[in-house]
C-alpha cells in the first residue's frame, strides 16, 4: 500500500509542476498517511439475499457497489460502522427504510453516525437507537424529510496539535470538515511557517467555515477579521475561540460580497452595528474558497489590495485562472502541496504571494 501510495501522489505531484511551470524544488510537497487518514465519510446501502451492506458509487457512476471495509477511513470509525452494520441487520426498527448512512469522527475518538430515513421517525426509534448509541459508544443522529432526531449530542470535539500547541475545535454533524486530519494539521503548520512571529497588523479571513485555521493565525496577527456566509458555522468558530480563550478574533456573517460591501462603506450592515471597521489595519489576506475557486474579477481586484496573500486551494485549475490576475501585481513567496484526498485526482495547494 505505501509504495503504490507513493507512486500515485508522485503523479499529481508531476501533474501540478506541469500544470503551473513549477519546478521541483519550488514546491513543498505534504504525505498523507496511506490508509486510516479520513475522518468522514457518506456510505448508501446495498441490500443482498435480504441483508444491508455499506455501499458507494464508483466516480462518475449511479450504480452502487457492496463494500465490505472502508480502509481509508480512521480505524475506530471502521470499527463504529462494522458493528453498526450488525445492529441494522439486527434491529427491524433501525433496518425500516434507511438508506443512507454518515460518519464523523477526530483525533480524540468521538463519533457521530447519521442515519438517513424515508420514514417519520417516532418514539420507538429514538428508544433503539439510544441503546445503539450506547452499544457503539457515539452519538446518532437520525434524519428524514423535515425532521432531524438527536441522541447525545450533534458534534464532536477535535483536538489538533499545531506546532506543539494544542488547539481546540468543536466539529458540528452538518458543517464543513476538514476529512484528513493529518494533512488539515500539515496545511496549518505550512501556513504559519511563513509567517513572521508576531505581526503588529491585522488579518483579513474570507469563507473561514468554523475557524479550522483561524485559531491558529490568531497567534501571529494583532486581530482577525473573519466573514463567512454560514451563519451556525459563525456561531462555532466564536465557540472555538471562547474554548481556546482567544479574544483576537472578530467573527462576522457575512458573504465575500458582503465583505466587501462592509470594508468599502457601501452599505451599513445591521449585524455589524458591534464591530468598528476602522479599528482593523489589514496587511494580510487569508482565502479558502469552494473548488470553483474565485473567479470573479471584483473579488480579485479586491484581493489585490492587500500586501500579502495566503490562499489555499482545492482545486488547481480553479487556482491557476485567479493566478492569472493575482500575479499582475503579486509574486508566489512560497507553494505547498497537500495530499488531502489519497488514492484521488484531488490536489489540495498553499500559495502565499507578495506585493510585487
Amino acid at each position: 500500500m505505501p509504495q503504490e501510495y507513493n507512486k500515485q501522489f508522485e503523479q499529481k505531484f508531476e501533474e501540478f509542476l506541469e500544470l503551473f511551470g513549477f519546478k521541483s524544488n519550488d514546491v513543498e510537497k505534504f504525505f498523507s498517511p496511506s490508509s486510516g487518514f479520513r475522518a468522514r465519510g457518506e456510505f448508501r446501502l446495498h441490500t443482498e439475499n435480504n441483508k444491508i451492506y455499506l455501499s458507494m458509487n464508483p466516480y462518475g457512476q449511479n450504480n452502487r457497489v457492496k463494500i465490505s471495509t472502508c480502509p481509508i477511513l480512521l480505524p475506530y470509525l471502521q470499527d463504529k460502522l462494522t458493528i453498526l452494520l450488525l445492529h441494522i441487520n439486527a434491529n427491524p426498527v433501525i433496518k425500516d427504510k434507511l438508506y443512507g448512512v454518515k460518519i464523523l469522527g477526530g483525533l480524540r475518538g468521538e463519533a457521530i453516525i447519521t442515519l438517513i430515513y424515508h420514514k417519520k421517525l417516532d418514539l420507538c426509534w429514538e428508544e433503539n437507537a439510544l441503546r445503539l448509541a450506547q452499544e457503539l459508544e457515539c452519538f446518532i443522529i437520525g434524519r428524514s424529510k423535515g425532521e432531524r432526531r438527536i441522541i447525545g449530542r450533534d458534534f464532536i470535539n477535535e483536538t489538533l496539535s499545531i506546532n506543539g500547541e494544542k488547539f481546540f475545535y468543536i466539529q458540528k454533524e452538518g458543517n464543513f470538515s476538514q476529512p484528513n486530519p493529518y494533512i488539515n494539521t500539515q496545511m496549518i503548520e505550512f501556513v504559519l511557517s511563513k509567517l513572521p512571529a508576531a505581526l503588529s497588523t491585522d488579518l483579513l479571513e474570507m469563507y473561514c467555515g468554523s475557524g479550522n485555521f483561524t485559531l491558529a493565525l490568531s497567534k501571529r496577527f494583532n486581530k482577525i477579521l473573519a466573514t463567512e456566509v454560514v451563519k451556525s458555522a459563525i456561531k462555532v468558530l466564536e465557540k472555538n475561540a471562547e474554548n481556546n480563550d482567544i479574544h483576537n478574533i472578530t467573527a462576522a456573517r457575512l458573504s465575500g460580497y458582503e465583505t466587501i460591501e462592509a470594508l468599502d462603506r457601501q452599505r451599513a450592515f445591521f449585524r455589524l452595528r458591534e464591530i468598528d471597521l476602522d479599528k482593523f489595519n489589514f496587511s494580510h489576506i487569508f482565502i479558502d474558497p469552494p473548488r470553483s475557486g474565485i473567479c470573479d474579477l471584483d473579488m480579485l481586484n479586491f484581493i489585490q489590495r492587500f500586501d500579502s496573500i495566503i490562499y489555499i486551494s482545492c482545486n488547481p485549475l480553479s487556482l491557476k485562472e485567479d493566478l492569472k490576475t493575482l500575479q499582475k501585481t503579486h509574486k508566489i513567496e512560497h507553494c505547498g502541496v497537500f495530499d488531502q484526498f489519497p488514492y484521488t485526482h484531488h490536489l489540495e495547494c498553499g500559495i502565499i504571494l507578495k506585493r510585487l
